[in-house]
């Protein structure tokens, strides 16, 4: 058995054991990459249908009945509720994982599933905070592994096209970005323990998060509604920031941002403190983005709205602007409109989402979301609300992966770990 206290964290290079990795080459390719799933329910279910044409040899899910429709699918996989029972007992069988758990057990499962040497796919956002989400892109680059986060929008033609339409300059120069969201976090109570209690392992599903459990007025607490809760997730921000300001990074190639603020509105009459309208501004060299969300355009008050984009991604440019959703796109003025050609395509379309971490693993093309890029991604994302629960502007020093002109923000940054889940 494999010794979990043998997993290192404090050092993304560490080697563990004996290696376990399988590195496949263009003349050495599967028939069928073994995978193990963590959380084969909600978006996981999702995931694994994506994936179903390997094969499944581990299925993950603290909730046993969520699991039954995996389970009846894949039989011969081994059924776990524990994933460090399951890396104990499986470790030289998988070659890959997919990890869609809440936020908060994101990071955990990763690290040990990457210093087994084992090829990662973990929904977004990467981890649930900064210094997480460093630790996995470090370990991933010192381990050469494949990696994938699931924005699976960014496999979409549409994204495709706006990025060339920016970089071709016929925008102009693109120095203001406005992206916006008009999902609002649902308002949360906690209450006392149902007259029947979850049956399943409380300890587990907490992980690493070391607040105590605690029951909330959700319907089906703690599934899905556990990202409107700071203790297991960020709140809208944090839910669907990859996925819109994943646009903005790709075509403008965006770094790390240099300074960060964020406002709010707080949820009425909640417990779970995450904001129902929020606004944050990034600015990064030469580049200012804004982020909105709980209205249907780029604005608190409401009052600005850009027709059939209630959701949407706007570059301002100094010739013309360009608005965009998952599927469509939009150039303005009408008049710069017209007088536009469209660049050529010139990235090619995608085979998928999941195929692109597959095909990469055995050794064909790259993912487009590994994690040196989503990594940098989800940290400015996940900044915004850092700079929204210190209620000052962030000065970021991303080499140092610190905030320079308080302390506040550290605890944010760095979050404490449970007796017992360390690395």
């Amino acid at each position: 058995m494999l010794s979990r206290r043998r997993f290192i964290a404090s050092s993304a290079g560490a080697v563990v054991g004996v290696p376990l990795v399988r590195s496949f080459g263009r003349d050495e390719v599967p028939d069928k990459l073994r995978i193990a799933v963590i959380g084969p329910a909600g978006q996981g279910a999702y995931n694994l249908s994506q994936v179903a044409h390997e094969t499944i040899v581990g299925i993950c899910e603290v909730d046993e009945p969520r699991a039954d429709k995996a389970r009846a699918a894949h039989p011969k996989a081994a059924f776990f509720t524990d994933y460090r029972k399951m890396f104990d007992g499986l470790a030289k069988q998988i070659d890959a994982v997919v990890i869609a758990t809440p936020d908060h057990v994101h990071h955990h499962p990763a690290m040990l599933a990457m210093n087994l040497g084992k090829h990662v796919y973990v929904e977004k956002p990467l981890a649930r905070t900064i210094a997480e989400a460093r630790q996995m892109r470090e370990l991933a680059a010192a381990k050469k592994l494949v990696t994938q986060m699931g924005t699976q929008i960014h496999a979409g033609d549409n994204y495709r096209r706006v990025v060339e339409l920016v970089r071709s300059g016929k925008l102009g120069s693109v120095r203001e970005v406005h992206v916006w969201c008009n999902r609002t976090p649902d308002a949360g109570r906690k209450a006392k323990p149902p007259g029947v209690g979850l049956k399943f392992d409380l300890n587990q599903w907490l992980g690493p998060v070391p607040e105590e459990f605690f029951h909330a007025n959700h319907a089906g607490w703690p599934h899905f509604h556990w990202r409107w809760w700071w203790a297991f997730g960020g709140g809208v921000l944090a839910d669907m920031g990859c996925h819109f300001m994943d646009l903005a990074f790709w075509a403008l190639e965006l770094g790390a941002p240099t300074k960060v603020r964020a406002e709010g509105v707080p949820l009425k009459d909640a417990d779970n403190g995450v904001p129902g309208k929020m606004k944050v501004e990034y600015e990064f060299p030469g580049v200012k983005l804004t982020w909105h969300h709980g209205v249907n355009g780029p604005s608190l008050d409401g009052k600005t709205k850009h027709e059939g984009y209630p959701n949407g991604v706007l570059f301002v440019g100094d010739k013309g602007s360009l608005v965009a959703d998952y599927g469509k796109r939009k150039l303005m003025p009408d008049d710069f409109a017209k007088s536009l050609t469209a660049p050529d395509p010139s990235l090619a379309k995608s085979i998928g989402h999941h195929r692109e971490w597959l095909s990469a693993i055995r050794g064909v093309g790259k993912p487009l979301c590994r994690f040196d890029y989503s990594g940098n991604l989800t940290e400015a994302v996940l900044l915004g609300n850092v700079a929204y629960r210190t209620g000052k502007e962030l000065i970021w020093d991303a080499a140092a992966m610190k905030v320079t002109n308080t302390d506040e923000a550290a605890k944010f940054i760095t979050p404490e770990v449970r007796p017992g889940w360390g690395l």
